[in-house]
């Protein structure tokens, strides 16, 4: 039993979300970059879907001239733009992930063999009985094969679903992809659908599946820093505003650890921008922000404080901890220079600082780690300079042996 108002409250629903969205997107970055073009797409997708599939109801059962053939052919694009739409999920998660077009053209093209091969047997439908049946009367009913359909949709939302998981840490980059918000309501809307026909509840799922994305997507471009792929000053601000006022809630969390901060300058960053250029200054900051990256284990996180100062928050048991996690971040660092093979050594200065409660607030904080820092880079020139002294030193002794 349809119940139409239903599926067209549900489906106009799922309609409107859609088009907030498209309009909402941005033209320029929809026309220019891959992860917008592919978001942009599984709107229109979704869109279609609800509109179709509510035609689809309004169809089943009635008697008009060619009512049989608009049905199938209907039902053909329900079935054609779902496994369509879980595909471009999948390769929109690889993009997000790696970024990388060669990976995409090399892997894809066999991903896609079974989405071709369930798009060629649901056109065939059209004139024969594969996925479902359209009875002389008009009345739509799915076959067993159906399943096959929904493992595969199923097999492709899983797939990103799993991707994220174990590759979001992996990649050295931090990612706003709440799968589960997004795959959990479709599952379920999903499975009743399949379980009960007559209920729609699939593509609004999605639709809300797509604006809990896009509202985390969006999250990503001002709480993300586009150079090293780390938080930025904003993210690190929201969160040592809510700590300053939620600490004691957070440390009860922690097991009794507590909160410290180091911060890091680039050693010489200036000559590397002077005598190499910017572009290859951003190359430096890159590689300081993936071995940075490649040290963030359970709750620490990393940011770009501006220029060339990172931020990273962690907590510990107690300052040796914290001094521990700085010098091996510098050793990170340094033995990086071997990997990056570039004209120039990359070392940094770091400071360090132990949150105080009652006492500290962001700024002071803050201002601990950066006078320690500053302290920590002093010695470092300090001890450059007298090396260089030693150096010469020794070479005009040599030029002065007979």
């Amino acid at each position: 039993m349809i119940n139409l108002p239903a599926v067209f409250v549900a489906n106009g629903l799922g309609v409107a979300l859609m088009l907030t969205l498209i309009f909402s997107n941005r033209r320029v970055a929809r026309n220019m970059f891959l992860d917008d073009k592919l978001f942009y797409t599984m709107n229109w997708l979704a869109l279609l879907l609800c509109v179709v599939e509510t035609i689809t109801f309004c169809v089943d059962g009635r008697s008009f001239a060619g009512a049989v053939f608009w049905n199938r052919l209907l039902n053909v694009v329900l079935f054609v733009a779902e496994i369509s739409f879980a595909f471009l999920w999948t390769v929109y998660v690889d993009f997000k992930l790696f970024g990388r077009l060669d990976r995409l053209h090399r892997i894809y093209p066999f991903v896609a063999l079974p989405a071709v091969l369930i798009t060629i047997l649901s056109l065939a439908n059209l004139f024969w009985n594969i996925f479902f049946t359209v009875s002389p009367q008009n009345i739509y009913a799915r076959t067993p094969a159906v399943v096959w359909v929904y493992l595969l949709t199923y097999g492709y939302l899983a797939a990103g679903a799993v991707m994220v998981m174990v590759y979001r840490k992996k990649v050295g980059k931090y990612l706003f992809m709440p799968v589960a918000v997004f795959l959990t309501p479709i599952f379920l809307g999903s499975l009743l659908q399949f379980l009960f026909y007559g209920l729609a509840l699939i593509w609004v799922s999605v639709s809300f599946g797509l604006v809990s994305l896009y509202i985390n997507l969006q999250n990503e471009v001002t709480m993300l820093d586009t150079l090293t792929k780390l938080y930025n000053r904003e993210y690190l601000t929201r969160f040592l505003n809510m700590a300053q006022q939620k600490y004691d809630q957070l440390q009860r969390g922690k097991k009794g650890l507590c909160m410290c901060g180091l911060m890091l300058d680039v050693n010489t960053f200036k000559e590397i921008n002077d005598t190499y250029g910017h572009s290859e200054g951003d190359l430096a900051l890159q590689a300081v922000g993936e071995c940075l990256m490649g040290q963030m284990q359970g709750d620490r996180f990393a940011v770009r404080y501006g220029g060339d100062e990172f931020v990273i928050i962690a907590w510990v048991k107690n300052e040796q901890q914290m001094k521990n996690l700085a010098e091996n971040i510098q050793t990170k660092v340094s033995q990086a220079n071997a990997k990056y093979n570039r004209p120039y050594r990359l070392s940094v200065s770091v400071g360090y600082a132990m949150y105080e409660p009652g006492q500290d607030d962001m700024d002071s904080f803050l201002r601990r780690m950066d006078q320690q820092m500053y302290q920590e880079k002093r010695r470092y020139y300090s001890d450059s300079k007298n090396n260089r002294r030693s150096r010469r030193a020794g070479e005009e002794r040599c030029d002065s042996r007979p």
